[in-house]
């Protein structure tokens, strides 16, 4: 599983409990790592942020999903329309979550996805 978000502690943090249970993860900063590693890995399942500079997770996730249509996507955000979220939900988005994060939500949510991918 590719987990980004431009915040470092939080990506470090949610590696740390999607490893505890038993996840394998690679780590992204941006929406253009995301992408570049989503080729290289052939990464299946995403956890990304949707507000990011340069490249948001909204414009990552559509050129992931142009290359890998069935990768599923799970999106977190504090500040986003929901009617661009609404859009983007079962294109390949799964769920779109609110930060901050509930846990166990989240770990349901991508069990759920990984079945799906």
């Amino acid at each position: 599983m590719l987990v980004v978000d431009d915040d470092r502690d939080m990506v470090q943090t949610l590696c740390d409990i999607l490893e505890l249970h038993g996840w394998e993860t690679l780590r992204g900063y941006d929406g253009e790592s995301a992408v570049t590693l989503s080729e290289e890995h052939g990464v299946n399942l995403l956890l990304m942020d949707v507000r990011m500079p340069r490249m948001s997770g909204l414009d990552a996730w559509q050129r992931i999903h142009l290359r890998r249509p069935a990768a599923r996507s799970v999106l977190m955000t504090a500040h986003v329309a929901p009617e661009t979220l609404a859009q983007v939900e079962g294109q390949g988005v799964v769920r779109v979550l609110r930060k901050p994060l509930d846990v166990p939500e989240l770990i349901s949510v991508l069990e759920g996805a990984r079945l799906e991918a």
